[in-house]
């Protein structure tokens, strides 16, 4: 019995783990997998520092679900406030007040008086869409591999049951051949009341060419963030490319890390605190993503530069 197991009995409603994990291989089942875990890659994405009681993650959350995030004093100590804005000014896209709201408490603030706002971008905009877009994504690729690699068992046409008992055998016959289960065959097929329909099953897509589907589905998300993925080799591209790729991917999260220094250095201001807010360590271009520089004809190969 494995660890998942043993905790089976903490599960609401008694739910059969096994069960569960064997059924989850649905679109609304990786949906909601890749929701989850792509938002929480994306909170790993800034780190913050000196912020004294209040969890950075809690300013993390907010930016990414919602596009700002408000900071303002609760019990005399800052606090990071969901909200929406109010109060006219001569730009469409800038206002005078901030209405915080909490399971506990609500308010509205003066900006740049009692409330200073962290917003996740230039354009205030929220990462959430752009998770949600890619769990879609992921999610059909994940069923498509699953799919392909059932298929792959038996690559006959599509049966079709003449009655409703033969239908359940199939679909016993489905879930066996799911699990990897040896199941028997029948030749006179006919005679138990089922057909097959002369369709191809396979789609122009191998089971290779759908995980690297997959595979470039994750790197264009951090890509559209810009993150250069790990397994993104500049070994196959020359220097212009890779200076250019650099500058593109710098250009998004640069204007991130930008905002978020500019909320810190307004709450140190207004709270006389001392926030920081940097990149993550594991995101260093200038370390990691450095284009070679080609030495000048008849240079020494050994004076190339990282």
């Amino acid at each position: 019995m494995g660890f998942l197991e043993t905790i089976a009995g903490l599960v609401p409603d008694g739910v059969n783990l096994s069960l569960a994990f064997e059924n989850a291989c649905t679109y609304p089942d990786y949906f909601l997998f890749w929701k989850d875990n792509l938002f929480e890659r994306i909170m790993r994405l800034f780190i913050w520092e000196d912020t004294g009681e209040l969890d950075p993650k809690e300013i993390e959350e907010r930016l990414m679900l919602a596009g700002h995030c408000g900071i303002a004093l609760f019990d005399n100590k800052p606090t990071a406030f969901f909200g929406s804005f109010s109060g006219v000014t001569v730009y469409q896209d800038e206002f005078t007040n901030y209405n915080v709201h909490s399971p506990i408490y609500s308010n509205t603030f003066d900006i740049g008086e009692n409330i200073c706002i962290i917003n996740n971008n230039s354009l205030r905009n929220a990462m959430l869409p752009h998770v949600v877009h890619y769990a879609q994504l992921l999610a059909h690729a994940d069923v498509t591999l699953i799919k392909q690699m059932v298929e792959a068992r038996d690559p006959g046409g599509v049966p079709i049951a003449q009655n409703e008992k033969v239908k359940q055998s199939l679909i016993s016959y489905q879930r066996a051949k799911f699990n990897g289960k040896s199941v028997g065959y029948v030749s006179d097929l006919a005679g138990i009341g089922i057909n097959f329909l002369g369709a191809d099953r396979h789609s122009a897509l191998d089971i290779n060419a759908v995980w690297d589907v997959r595979t470039k589905l994750i790197k264009s998300f951090y890509a559209d963030i810009g993150v250069r993925a790990s397994f993104d080799k500049k070994s196959n591209t020359v220097v212009d490319e890779i200076t250019s790729d650099t500058s593109m991917l710098l250009y998004n999260i640069s204007d991130m890390l930008k905002e978020r220094e500019k909320g810190a250095e307004a709450v140190n201001k207004m709270f006389g605190t001392n926030w920081r807010v940097r990149i993550s360590d594991e995101i260093d271009y200038n370390r990691e993503n450095a284009p070679e520089e080609v030495p000048a004809e008849g240079g020494d190969q050994n004076d190339l530069e990282v």
